[in-house]
């Protein structure tokens, strides 16, 4: 088994491109819940429901490598909002997971504290950035934004959405949690600040985040909510293979 403490998280990496599709469904096809079966049939891409089997099969694989449990018998729950985690009687230590994927890129978090939550993005779709600023950034996001070269909008927009949508996964309750009620800033080259607005009720000092240097065209953020005991190490993996993976760098850019 690995070793994971409370000041550590681990990031697990995976590209589609790295599965094959016709293998990947013999191997883990019958890992899937009745619902997540019938999830990937109504796809009508196959890049749609090996993303979906991939994420599936990266979670199991990577879940076991912590705890004995074969792939195949993991059980999940979910809260009312969708957010998964392991039922109660599947493991005997605190285990914590999330999920999130963009394009051919998946990356998995693991953690033994309980909300914490990841997002990637494919920077290279172009958005009607100062629109959507408008109607889910903060005023003062917004306003550092437009300060901004116009060059830089699209590039200063995903990384906002992908450290908004990392506090909302590690919170567990989704848009449930108006966006414009939290607001980021970058106070420094490599430093991340966050402030809430009176009206959610939470304490910055309660809470980690993290952006990546990760390969272009894509975006990364971390959300721990850490408490007393403080996020101290990141490591990363990439799974090459259902049956193995390797060591990566860990590159931070801010937090």
């Amino acid at each position: 088994m690995l070793p994971l403490n409370d000041s550590e998280i681990h990031l697990w990496h995976a590209r589609q491109s790295d599965f094959e599709g016709v293998a990947l469904e013999e191997a883990c096809l019958h890992w899937l819940t009745p619902c997540e079966l019938r999830r990937f049939q109504r796809f009508h891409f196959d890049r749609h429901r090996q993303q979906l089997l991939l994420g599936r099969a990266l979670t199991r694989v990577v879940l076991s490598q912590y705890c004995d449990t074969a792939p195949d018998a993991w059980q999940f729950i979910e809260n009312p909002y969708g957010k998964p985690a392991i039922a109660p009687e599947q493991c005997g230590q605190p285990l914590f997971f999330n999920l999130s994927h963009s394009m051919d890129r998946l990356v998995l978090a693991v953690s033994r504290q309980e909300a914490i939550g990841i997002d990637i993005e494919c920077v290279e779709k172009t958005r009607r950035v100062a629109q959507i600023a408008e109607r889910y950034f903060s005023p003062n996001e917004v306003k550092d934004l437009m300060r901004l070269p116009q060059t830089e909008h699209l590039r200063r927009f995903y990384q906002l959405w992908t450290l908004k949508e990392s506090y909302i996964k590690a919170c567990g309750l989704g848009l449930a949690i108006p966006l414009r009620h939290f607001s980021y800033a970058f106070p420094g080259e490599d430093r991340i600040s966050i402030r809430f607005a009176s009206d959610r009720g939470d304490d910055p000092v309660r809470w980690q985040f993290w952006q990546f240097d990760i390969d272009a065209p894509f975006q990364q953020a971390l959300a721990i909510k850490s408490g007393e005991v403080r996020v101290k190490q990141l490591l990363s993996r990439k799974l090459t293979s259902l049956e193995s993976f390797e060591e990566i760098e860990t590159k931070v850019s801010r937090f």
